[in-house]
């Protein structure tokens, strides 16, 4: 199988490429257009939508199952499911969520490593999946007021939440929580691979599948290593043959692979011979060529004695890759054998682990250095990195990596596609989701970087974790130097206008921040740009204690586009604006500055050229607001046309 879980950013829109050996994976490239990144044109929350349904799709429900569905038909209730390791407990709660309600209600994966989280409230029929699965027991005691917390919004949100937990966990459940617990077993093995298979075309009958090499592990495997079977089971079809066939290869990929490669590569005597099947493993599907000069670098970086015998006494290329068991076909390089190169890199990562940071040097300055190298085989070798670090655990060796290609506008790419890898990886994505959270509070954050994180943040984070991402993009859009690109506030404003909760939640953190005063301009800004247009399903003493907020931290010249703003949506407003102007009045809270402002504003507003026809007209409209800035005052309104309002002007 193909690489999976890469993000990868181009310069320009392309077709998908297949070039190497195995099945075609699609993944998500990413390309700069006026500053914003587009994810092939589409939507990162309905990309995570679709995401819910593949694996509903392949979903075979365990027993216990129908017990949490018939818990979790109403609104405003809580399932606790229970299970064992490997028995896909954790998709059967996604899969039991996102079958409930509707497919546009809001789907929010709560984790523990942000405990800011749990003070945002639910929207309306908001799905909540809080998966303790791998928790510590300490982590798992301590995470019950959490548990108790969604509950009860989902009681009052009308709601439903999941919680995914370990069996062996159970006795640690408080007495009030018992009452949602629902345990499920293993679902059917054969069903599991006969149902991914047949979303992958190949139709198997039962008996057929019992019959073939899969044998007993259709009983005992984990459905992490079933569906890993059914991936390989695709990719031996492309070889040519008949199921039976294909079930020996994928069964031997799965069994066999890690202890066939510990032999071969102890079998090479050579250190150049191990170097080439290294590289040939890192650039699986590459051109030849590709992979000796990068060979080459590698043993120049370990520091390998260079081979002294004149170059045409030495053994070309095409040997030294047999003797390796590489294969070339059409000059580009691959193994024979199902999930070699995997097996390969795996193995010498694990077993020449003083050489990671060897392997590391040599991958930066490939990607840094080597101008020969394309992009696909570049982003490649980057992919096939980070999955080998985040294995080994190596989170911190993959963010410096990350620091350090964003320093360069042409890495950038490179160095969010390490990001994106890392946030999306079960183990480590916590670990990265900490670290994007340091980076969004410092003080002088590279600009480079900054544009990537916003992204990352809108795109990656914000299908799955929208609060995470929502807090990380308001500490860098607070940061953002005054004459620096908007990147942060652009996506931040971008994500708070897709969800009304969201929009909410960022007010009252703008609201608060003018409040405290530390980043009070910045948050004025903000503001400014969250009521234009004005917001109508926000509460409105929120929206006129944010104006107020405003006033005390922002300059006049800052905040009267938003007032001219606000007076141009009110020629639109059925009530004619009463409700957009009586929420400025309430705003200016009698202040005798703020009113005298609006009513210059207003006049200057009124006198500029009118050149859309609205339902009401400008000067109606700002004598309207007159007459209110005037009874705020307790004195009688002025005649409009005393202020020169209508000079010059058709009424």
């Amino acid at each position: 199988m193909s690489d999976a879980g890469d993000t990868t950013w181009i310069g320009h829109a392309a077709g998908q490429t297949h070039t190497g050996s195995g099945s075609q994976n699609n993944y998500n490239y990413y390309y700069f257009a006026s500053e914003r990144l587009i994810r092939g044109g589409a939507d990162p929350l309905r990309m995570a939508v679709d995401r819910r349904l593949w694996l509903s799709q392949r979903f075979v429900p365990p027993p216990g199952y129908g017990e949490a569905v018939r818990r979790l038909e109403e609104p405003g209730t809580a399932v606790l499911l229970s299970g064992t390791p490997g028995s896909g407990r954790r998709t059967a709660g996604v899969v039991l969520l996102h079958r409930m309600g509707t497919r546009d209600d809001p789907f929010r994966e709560v984790v523990l490593d942000d405990q800011g989280d749990e003070s945002a409230e639910l929207a309306e029929g908001e799905r909540v999946l809080v998966d303790l699965s791998s928790v510590s027991e300490q982590e798992f005691v301590d995470a019950q007021v959490m548990v108790k917390s969604y509950w009860d919004k989902a009681e009052r949100f009308g709601g439903r939440l999941v919680v995914v937990l370990p069996r062996e966990r159970e006795h640690l459940l408080q007495s009030d929580l018992r009452q949602l617990l629902v345990r499920t077993g293993r679902p059917d093995g054969d069903e599991v691979v006969a149902r991914h298979l047949f979303w992958d075309g190949i139709e198997v009958p039962l008996p057929e599948l019992h019959q073939s090499a899969f044998g007993e592990l259709l009983e005992h495997s984990s459905m992490g290593d079933l569906q890993r079977l059914s991936e390989l089971v695709v990719e031996a079809r492309s070889q040519g043959g008949a199921f039976a066939a294909w079930a020996v290869k994928a069964v031997a990929a799965l069994r066999d692979r890690g202890h066939e490669v510990a032999q071969h590569i102890a079998a090479l005597t050579d250190g150049r011979q191990r170097a080439l099947l290294f590289t040939a493993a890192m650039l699986d599907g590459a051109p030849a060529d590709v992979v000796f000069r990068l060979s080459t670098e590698l043993l120049m970086k370990l520091g390998h004695p260079e081979d002294e015998r004149p170059r045409l006494d030495q053994t070309d290329l095409t040997e030294r890759l047999t003797e390796v068991q590489v294969t070339v076909s059409q000059g580009r390089i691959g193994f024979d054998a199902l999930a070699y190169g995997s097996a390969v890199r795996s193995h010498f990562w694990l077993y020449y682990p003083d050489l990671r940071a060897a392997f590391g040097a040599w991958v930066e300055a490939a990607v840094r250095e080597a101008e020969w190298l394309d992009q696909i085989e570049r982003r490649k070798l980057v992919r096939r990195f980070a999955e080998q670090a985040l294995r080994a655990g190596d989170v911190y060796v993959l963010t410096d990596l990350v620091e350090s290609w964003a320093k360069e506008s042409r890495l950038l790419p490179e160095a969010m596609a390490v990001l994106g890898q890392g946030l999306r990886d079960e183990q480590s994505g916590a670990a990265f989701r900490v670290k994007i959270y340091a980076w969004s509070r410092e003080p002088r954050l590279q600009p480079n970087l900054v544009r990537g994180l916003a992204r990352i943040c809108a795109d990656v984070m914000a299908p799955y974790h929208p609060d995470q991402a929502l807090v990380r993009l308001h500490q860098l859009a607070r940061r953002e130097p005054g004459r620096a690109p908007r990147y942060a506030r652009e996506s931040l404003l971008e994500l708070a206008r897709r969800d009304q909760r969201l929009y909410e939640r960022l007010l009252g953190r703008v609201r608060e921040g003018m409040e405290r005063g530390k980043f009070g301009r910045p948050d004025a800004g903000i503001f400014l740009q969250l009521m234009d247009p004005p917001a109508s399903k926000v509460r409105r003493e929120e929206v006129a204690a944010g104006w107020r907020g405003v006033f005390t931290v922002a300059a006049p010249e800052e905040w009267g586009p938003g007032i001219a703003a606000w007076l141009s949506a009110a020629r639109w407003e059925r009530d004619g604006g009463e409700r957009l102007m009586g929420i400025l009045i309430e705003a200016a809270d009698g202040g005798l500055d703020v009113l005298s402002r609006y009513y210059l504003l207003a006049c200057q507003w009124a006198a500029e050229p009118d050149d859309e026809l609205g339902p009401t007209s400008r000067t109606d409209v700002a004598a309207r607001f007159c007459r209110e800035i005037d009874r705020a005052q307790g004195i009688e309104p002025l005649d409009l046309a005393s202020a020169g309002m209508n000079e010059g002007r058709d009424v």
